[in-house]
Parts: C-alpha cells; sequence; structure tokens
C-alpha cells in the first residue's frame, strides 16, 4: 500500500467521523425538548427583568430573564424533570418543581409572582431604653423605602392597596387609617409618605373599634439638605377599547403630575417638607336612550346617543414642618388642603345631559404633635387635629320623568344640597417602659359638628311604564356623538 493510498483512507474516515458528529448533534437537537412562560404580579402586570433559573436533577443549573413581555425560554433542554425557580426584586421569590420536559415538544410553566412585605422583629432585651419608633411593632408589617415604590401613585388606589393588604376585619369597612395618629383624613400623596405600618393586633385598646385593623400611615419630616422630586403621568384614549356602547371610540384624557420639596430651616433644628399633586380628568359619560321624536308629529320614537364630556379636577397641598423646641421637646405642624370639582355628573345610561349637576368640594387639615420626653423611661405625645370639609351639590328641583327602558329626563332633583362638616380631635398619650414590659395609657377626645341641606326628589319623580318592542330609525345620516 503506497502512501498516497494511506492519505485517502486517512481523509475517508474523517469524512465519516464529521458526518456520524453531525449526525448525532441533528438526532440529539431533534430530540431535545424547550421550556417557556410568562410572569406576572399579583394585578396581571408583566413582571420585566425577572430571573428564571432552570435546574435539573443532577443539580445542574441554567439562568434566563424575562423580556419586556414578561416571557422566558429555555431552548435544547435535555428530555427529564426539572425545578423551575423564579424570582425578582420586590418578589416573593417561588419555584415549580417537578416539570417533565418531552423530546421534540414545548413546555408552558408560567407564574405569578407576590410582592414581598417585609415583617419586622423586635427582641426585647433587659435593661433596654425607651424607643417608640414604629419599627419596634412586633406584631407589624412595615413598609418603607423601596417597597413603597410598588404601591400606587393615586392616593385612592393607594388607599385600597393598604386595605387589601390588611386582609380581612371584624368591621364592615375594613381596617381603620391612621395618618399620622389621627382618623378621618385623606390619604396623602405617596411622595409624602415615609412609612405604611399594618397591625395585625386589631384588639389593641389604642384601636378606634375593637376588633378593628389599623393601618397607620406615617409622612416624611424634612430633609437636611435641599431635595426635590416631581413626577407626571399621562393617558389618552389611544390604548384603551372603544366602550361597547359606543360606536366610536371615545375621547379621553388624564393628567397627574405633582411633586415634592424638602429641606431644613436651621440646621438639625427645624425644617419642612411641602407635596403638591393635581389631577385632570377628561372623561365621557355615554348615554343610550330612546326618546320621541320632537319634529315628528306622529311622536316615533328614535335612538338617542350621546357622549357627553364629563371634565373633574382634584388638587392638594400640604405642608410640614417639624421644629425641635428644646433636647427633650419635638414640635410638628402639618397642614392640607385639597379641593375637587367635578361637572356634569349624573347623566349617563338612560339618563339625558338634563339630569347633569355640578359636584365640588374642599377639605382642610390641620394637625398639631407635641412629643416631650419626660424621662429615660417615659414618653408623652399630645396630638390635636381639625377638620374642615365643604361639600356642594349644584342642581336643580324640577319634576323628574322616568320612562322605563327608555328615557330619564327632567331636572336633576338633587337641588343646591349642601354640607358642612367640623371635627376636632384631641389625644394625650404617654408610654412608660419597666424593664421588658410597655405601659401605654392616655385619653381621647372627639367633637363633631354637621349641617346638613338635601332637598333630594323635592320636586318629584313621575315614572311611567316604556319598553320600545322596535325603534324605527329616522332618515338620514347615523346619530354622532357631541363633545
Amino acid at each position: 500500500m503506497t502512501f498516497q493510498h494511506l492519505r485517502i483512507g486517512k481523509a475517508f474516515l474523517e469524512v465519516i467521523c464529521l458526518l456520524s458528529l453531525c449526525f448525532q448533534a441533528g438526532l440529539a437537537q431533534q430530540r431535545a425538548g424547550s421550556i417557556g412562560g410568562q410572569i406576572t404580579d399579583e394585578l396581571g402586570g408583566l413582571v420585566v427583568g425577572a430571573t428564571v433559573t432552570l435546574i435539573a436533577a443532577d443539580g445542574t443549573q441554567r439562568s434566563a430573564v424575562t423580556n419586556a413581555d414578561g416571557a422566558y425560554t429555555f431552548n435544547s433542554v435535555t428530555p427529564g424533570r426539572y425545578t423551575v425557580r423564579f424570582s425578582a426584586f420586590g418578589f416573593s421569590s417561588t419555584e415549580n418543581s417537578d416539570v417533565e420536559v418531552i423530546a421534540g415538544k414545548r413546555t408552558t410553566r408560567d407564574a405569578r409572582l407576590v410582592i414581598a412585605i417585609a415583617k419586622q422583629e423586635v427582641t426585647i432585651v433587659q435593661g433596654r431604653g425607651l424607643n417608640t419608633d414604629a419599627s419596634d411593632n412586633a406584631d407589624a408589617v412595615v413598609l418603607r423605602g423601596q417597597d413603597l415604590d410598588v404601591l400606587p401613585d393615586d392616593p385612592d388606589a393607594l388607599a385600597a392597596a393598604a386595605q387589601a393588604m390588611a386582609g380581612p376585619t371584624v368591621g364592615p369597612d375594613g381596617a381603620q387609617i391612621f395618618i399620622d395618629g389621627f382618623t378621618g383624613g385623606r390619604m396623602p400623596p405617596k411622595e409624602s409618605i415615609r412609612e405604611v405600618r399594618i397591625n395585625q393586633n386589631p384588639f389593641n385598646a389604642e384601636n378606634n373599634n375593637i376588633g378593628f385593623g389599623r393601618i397607620d400611615i406615617l409622612t416624611k419630616p424634612g430633609m437636611d439638605k435641599l431635595r426635590v422630586s416631581t413626577f407626571y403621568n399621562f393617558g389618552d384614549e389611544s390604548l384603551n377599547a372603544r366602550n361597547p356602547f359606543a360606536r366610536v371610540r371615545i375621547p379621553f384624557q388624564v393628567r397627574y403630575f405633582g411633586g415634592s420639596v424638602s429641606r431644613s430651616i436651621v440646621a438639625k433644628k427645624s425644617s419642612f417638607f411641602l407635596d403638591f399633586q393635581r389631577r385632570v380628568v377628561d372623561d365621557n359619560a355615554i348615554i343610550n336612550a330612546t326618546i320621541l321624536d320632537p319634529f315628528d308629529p306622529s311622536l316615533r320614537t328614535i335612538p338617542f346617543r350621546l357622549a357627553l364630556l364629563t371634565p373633574a379636577r382634584f388638587t392638594s397641598i400640604s405642608p410640614r414642618f417639624d421644629y425641635q423646641l428644646n433636647t427633650n421637646n419635638t414640635l410638628v405642624l402639618r397642614y392640607s388642603y385639597s379641593q375637587s370639582k367635578a361637572e356634569r355628573v349624573g347623566a349617563s345610561d338612560f339618563s339625558l345631559p338634563q339630569r347633569a349637576f355640578n359636584r365640588s368640594s374642599r377639605e382642610q387639615t390641620l394637625q398639631v404633635t407635641e412629643t416631650a420626653v419626660l424621662s429615660p423611661v417615659m414618653i408623652n405625645e399630645t396630638r390635636f387635629q381639625y377638620i374642615r370639609v365643604r361639600s356642594r351639590l349644584d342642581g336643580n328641583n324640577d319634576p323628574t320623568i322616568s320612562v322605563q327602558e327608555s328615557f330619564i329626563s327632567g331636572g336633576s332633583n338633587v337641588g343646591q344640597a349642601h354640607t358642612d362638616d367640623d371635627r376636632w380631635e384631641l389625644q394625650n398619650y404617654s408610654t412608660l417602659t419597666k424593664g421588658t414590659h410597655v405601659l401605654r395609657f392616655g385619653a381621647r377626645l372627639r367633637g363633631v359638628h354637621i349641617t346638613d341641606v338635601s332637598p333630594q326628589n323635592f320636586g318629584g319623580t313621575f315614572t311611567f311604564s316604556g319598553g320600545i318592542a322596535r325603534c324605527k330609525r329616522r332618515p338620514g345620516p347615523d346619530p354622532h356623538y357631541e363633545h
């Protein structure tokens, strides 16, 4: 055998080996499976940037990160059983064990992550000094710092989220919300909140009612250095679906903006914090009624369709002033003003535009808190709050005509209604520590004065049996929406 024949034989063997390796790789690729899915939060929102870890039975791991759609994918996965672990910042980790991958098929495993709530625990040590900080409440769930970022920006939605986190209570209205130790005030903007504390002891004697849970909202004091923050949220109808009761997509717009500013007045002695927010909503009320044609002598029935603009405005401003009177006494002053207006309320569905009325309200709150360290083992807190609320309904008392299943016309029948609400509250609490025991005692006084004028239905309501078997369309173009 010559040298040339040996070279040809060697080259032939190399080709055979290469083809064999390609065949085995293709066979392995064909036999491999894949795993994928989508990660969402408790409200159905997509979780972007979450880490997904695929753990094999022998302990080997592979990781992936969710994309802008909250989706992840593992390709070329050897068939077998795996454990899939899901984790993201601000959420509790979860895992799905016993996930089976089948050759040539895609296995789908979605996950829903739950917001992680940090529970604070306190160990009482003999000889420990007096401390009434909220973080020392061992039976509370505390949210602060980055934990607050997951809460809604809107104050109403923020209050609902806090009630949901508090869970069910004995009371009919859920847990009670205290703003800096007071009840009855409006929920402050998230920008001004320092801490949210959810008390898990509904039978605490300090609670307003026995059996009710308690949610404490603590606002921020002033900062040592100048700090300014602002935000702006915008939305319109471009991403909204068409209202099923409207022929076209109705214009809609919401503009929500605000901010805060804080700094010290006298270094390490006094400071201020000021927050501001304004919400402008241009929404519409959809009217779908059936009326009589006023231009036809036979008074035939025609459809009445209208998108009535119902603008709403909300403005609030809240300054806070902290002052250290001396080494043992601290004074906190907080004032809050909010105003809301809504136009053309009450017209929708069968109610025609004639029934619309305007609604407005103003709320002012003044809070004063003085904290005194009486001794190394005793603290006294004195709080005073005054709330002034003025609500108005600007309507008329013309008679209301209601034709069932057709239309409601006439006046709004709410008249010039108004409610004047004045409330004050005085609290004084003392906290005494003796070794491992804490004794808290005090008193609370309240006063309420309400003046309510409600000429509801003074004009009367006339109700007629309605129901139109068949509507005839007026000749001409289709009805259009007016704004």
